[in-house]
């Protein structure tokens, strides 16, 4: 069978004038809000850092015998479907288009196929994007990939971005014969095992230098425990050792930490019963079957639950963070312990050739053997113990029902299975010790590009202290407060950096920017630092009861409370601060809409009809809407409050 392979970009495509059919056999697109950002932000990094080219990897074709010089795409379809609309919305009508037709064709999704018409004027076609399951993720990612061009290219920019798009994102197409039995190799596809990641080539990295099997078994271990970034950190621990009872010992009481030389010796004890000599390369690969340990994710009562379990206990969560991101941050403490320079920038997609440069460093091929097991060991160490106070003290996605998940941190405690008895089990549980904590984290990671969250560097170095959660909230507040709330000219890698040391610098804060007039200009960051601050003084406002279980979500489109655009001319209430902060707030786009171009009066209603069912646009939606009327003296006098109570608010976490 002839099977070809070749590098191809988006310029090739053209010049060749390829097009792409998604076949019957293919799913939904099925892409999120997060993954459409993670992909743009990956290419706008690479063009940022002026990468020679970047790969967004491969592509799986076969002949698609009705159109010349078109192919079905067997697999790459959710990535095709990204770079059309991206190139769509950055005007590249010679990629989204060929001829007089879609470069992009989807055999039985008409509604599909209209929308993608409609956008280039081909169609009159009325695709409405809202009514159908299959163009409702489409819509979004494209009204997703608009926000992020809008806020992160620059007019003067665009057209250097585009030639970046068009000749140095690359993927390697394979063009498989149409013999192919193609329902098989799709769903061959589909059922493939995970590919060799990066983390697992660096731990063959870090491993290959640690001479002892025993040892080996230990460090993979370590390493795998650290890896799992879908559940908590003892759950981990149990499979590896086969015995939650036995991790609930390793957890001290006095203040919940792991002991881990108790850990380790339950991990080399499981070694020898093992009894059996394992090379590296088993080690690596090896799965582990743990009959001993209760798997809590599962949504099922067993027996060996606690009789007085609570439901919460039994609730999914998920990590804010990837492994090679933790991997990366971990990176970065350990070369500031080590009095060495930060790492150029976190990037995934760059794991190997960052610790390539940053950690396998001339200094450390210089070692010998010994010496470089010691430090391939302390690093492990160190990865472990970041692992350890992520999880107490970070947030983590938590599943509260089928279509809900929010932003917790559950107390790790430790319980008699039985009343009286010395056997311990361990459990998290939600309380409402955290809410100001967790809320100050969530509007940071809201806030901040989800695949670096830089300011979790300087936190994590400061919890390997294991502070008391009170201490560490006071600390958050004023690494927030340094890092994003002050006006200084370094990029932000290097404020966290600074914000390692043991001294914080002398920084003084201030909110000027929410004096001027930038309308949907101003950075998202200081909307959501205003709802913080609005919790944060929710007594002082009256509000203590109203708010106090007040959570926040993922934001992305300015509102103007008196309209830009009216349907009547008389409705616009605001003229010399339409603009101004006074008359913005940060909704989500679904909102946004729903508000369109209403009258004050009637945005009120709507609002206060929302409220009276428990939601909440925003905090500042709700001090706005107090008021009967609106008009530039409204906007201005709201402004200014908002001001005085952040400048209040930076005097008090500044003093704490």
């Amino acid at each position: 069978m002839d099977i070809n392979s070749k590098d191809y970009n988006l310029t090739t495509i053209i010049e060749k004038g390829f097009s792409f059919n998604i076949p019957r056999y293919q799913r939904l697109f099925v892409w999120e809000d997060e993954q459409v950002k993670t992909f743009f932000n990956d290419i706008l990094t690479a063009y940022i850092s002026n990468k020679p080219f970047y790969y967004i990897g491969g592509i799986i074709t076969v002949k698609y015998d009705k159109i010349d010089k078109c192919f079905d795409l067997v697999d790459g379809q959710q990535r095709f479907t990204i770079l059309w609309l991206l190139a769509n919305e950055l005007g590249i009508k010679k990629y989204t288009k060929r001829k007089d037709e879609l470069r992009l064709n989807f055999s039985i999704r008409e509604n599909v196929k209209n929308y993608f018409n409609k956008l280039l004027d081909f169609s009159k076609i009325d695709a409405k994007e809202d009514n159908f399951e299959d163009l409702i993720r489409i819509s979004k990612a494209k009204k997703t990939l608009k926000h992020l061009i809008h806020n992160n290219l620059k007019e003067d920019k665009k057209d250097k971005f585009i030639d970046f798009l068009l000749n140095k994102v690359k993927m390697v197409i394979t063009d498989v014969p149409l013999e192919t039995d193609l329902n098989k190799l799709f769903e061959t596809l589909n059922n493939r095992g995970v590919q060799l990641n990066q983390h697992e080539i660096l731990k063959a990295n870090f491993l290959s230098e640690i001479r002892t099997k025993k040892d080996r078994f230990l460090y993979n271990a370590l390493w795998s425990i650290s890896s799992n970034m879908n559940d908590y950190l003892e759950r981990n621990i149990a499979k590896e050792v086969g015995s939650a009872r036995d991790t609930a010992d390793t957890l001290l009481f006095d203040n919940y930490t792991f002991d881990w030389k108790k850990v380790k010796e339950l991990i080399i004890n499981n070694y020898i019963n093992k009894n059996k000599n394992l090379d590296l390369k088993e080690i690596l690969t090896k799965v582990k079957k743990n009959d001993l340990f209760e798997d809590l994710t599962s949504n099922k009562k067993t027996n060996t639950l606690h009789p007085d379990h609570k439901e919460d206990e039994l609730e999914k969560v998920r990590s804010i963070l990837t492994f090679p991101q933790l991997l990366l941050h971990t990176l970065r403490i350990y070369r500031h312990q080590k009095s060495r320079a930060d790492i150029q920038r976190i990037n995934e997609k760059e794991l190997l050739s960052t610790f390539d440069k940053y950690y396998f460093t001339k200094e450390y091929l210089e070692l010998d053997k010994k010496e470089k097991r010691k430090e391939n060991k302390a690093f492990i160490n160190l990865l472990a113990k970041v692992r350890e106070v992520f999880d107490k003290y970070i947030i983590k996605w938590v599943q509260v029902d089928e279509n809900t998940e929010i932003h917790l941190i559950k107390k790790l405690i430790k319980r008699n299975r039985v009343k009286g008895s010395s056997i311990y089990y361990i459990r998290r549980e939600k309380t409402n010790n955290y809410d100001g904590y967790v809320l100050l984290q969530s509007i940071l990671y809201h806030s901040q590009q989800n695949t670096t969250q830089y300011w979790l560097t300087p936190i994590l170095n400061y919890l390997l202290n294991f502070i008391s959660f009170e201490d560490a909230y006071i600390d958050l507040k004023i690494t927030d407060n340094i890092l994003f709330s002050s006006n200084q000219d370094n990029k932000l890698p290097e404020r966290t950096w600074m914000c390692m040391n043991d001294e914080y610098p002398e920084i003084k804060q201030n909110c000027d920017i929410l004096k001027e007039k930038l309308g949907v200009g101003f950075p998202h960051y200081w909307f959501y630092k205003m709802e913080f601050v609005l919790w944060h003084e929710r007594q002082l406002l009256g509000k203590d009861n109203e708010w106090e279980k007040y959570r926040m979500t993922a934001r992305n489109s300015v509102e103007h409370i008196s309209p830009q655009n009216p349907d009547d001319v008389i409705d616009r209430l605001c003229v010399s601060e339409l603009d101004a902060w006074g008359n913005l707030v940060l909704v989500t786009r679904s909102i946004n809409s729903e508000y369109s171009n209403y009258t004050f009066k009637r945005k009120k209603s709507i609002f206060e009809e929302k409220k009276s069912k428990g939601k909440l646009d925003s905090l500042k939606s709700d001090i706005i809407y107090q008021n009967e009327n609106w008009s530039d003296e409204n906007a201005l006098a709201h402004q200014e409050k908002m001001i005085d109570l952040m400048n209040d608010y930076f005097n008090k976490t500044n003093n704490s």
